[in-house]
């Protein structure tokens, strides 16, 4: 018999290492040249079963730069059909018309696009973008403005009032907002003088202390398997890619740490969750600094 589902606040569906920016100290990775992508039907059938014991409050789907992954709509209507939840898609904003069927979802369902804006000169290209992608004319709000919905820097609402006869909803309209993250920590990678990466080495206690996705509390969902966080799951596939520059009781280490698989969930699913937000020894190799700094993002031109 299925016990009662536990219930999460967020989870982020994390579904390709792929970005085509370059954001300096980025905690996935994804300003290097890190590959790898999850196709939707791969691991439809794992997520099915994970709804059977978890309720998500809120799902998001990032990267990388989700809207390069080619099934990226088939997550977002997936996973809105599995838990039954809106869906964010959190993009960097360079993409909305490279995606066929983008706008139907953000205008026909209660799913969404929100932008992480990491360089506020792309501002202008942005508007033009979301010019393109929406349907005009198009109300900006910024920051604190009444209507506001989402308490982004700005938002977006286009004026499309089309409406869908037995949708239930009044008006299809996109709504997107934006936010301006343009300072981040320092990485959990080094850059060494030799030209490999390392990683750091630091008392896991110190810089669990100061780690903003603790903070956030950004737990990951990569294929098909929770994590705690991010970087602890992509450090072992990371390494696979560019052997990190480490000592073999490190990476020992670094390939130690077990997700929660479905097949787990029976017998170490509440422990599991009891102790996700505890430090775990591969804090280790994360930085100390709690020190934001103004980051240069730079096009890698991937297409």
């Amino acid at each position: 018999m299925i016990p009662e589902r536990i219930k999460i606040s967020k989870v982020e569906f994390y579904i390709t290492n792929v970005c085509n920016l370059t954001c300096e100290d980025c905690n996935r990775f994804n300003n290097l040249d890190f590959r790898g992508w999850q196709k939707w039907s791969d691991y439809e059938e794992m997520y099915k079963e994970w709804a059977q014991y978890i309720d998500i409050d809120q799902i998001v789907i990032l990267g990388g730069e989700p809207l390069l992954n080619p099934t990226v709509l088939e997550w977002a209507y997936g996973l809105e059909k599995i838990w039954g939840k809106y869906v964010q898609i959190l993009t960097n904003g360079t993409r909305l018309n490279h995606v066929r069927g983008l706008y139907k979802l953000v205008s026909e369902t209660n799913n969404w696009v929100g932008i992480s804006l990491h360089d506020q000169n792309y501002l202008p290209e942005l508007e033009k973008e979301l010019e393109k992608f929406m349907i005009p004319p198009i109300t900006k709000f910024a920051k604190g403005h009444p209507a506001s919905r989402y308490g982004a820097d700005y938002e977006f609402l286009d004026s499309n009032t089309t409406v869908t006869p037995g949708s239930g909803r009044d008006v299809n309209r996109a709504w997107i907002p934006v936010w301006i993250q343009d300072e981040f920590m320092p990485s959990a990678i080094k850059f060494l003088p030799d030209g490999r990466y390392g990683l750091h080495s630091s008392v896991p206690d110190d810089a669990h202390a100061v780690c903003p996705i603790v903070q956030n509390k950004s737990y990951h969902f990569i294929r098909g398997k929770l994590y705690k966080c991010g970087p602890v799951a992509l450090f072992p596939e990371f390494d696979e890619q560019h052997n990190f520059d480490i000592s073999d009781s490190d990476r020992d280490l670094l390939n130690s740490y077990a997700p929660l698989s479905i097949d787990d969930f029976p017998t170490k699913g509440a422990e599991f969750l009891s102790t996700i937000d505890n430090p775990i020894p591969q804090c280790k190799f994360c930085p100390t600094k709690n020190e934001f700094k103004k980051i240069i993002s730079i096009r890698k031109g991937l297409e």
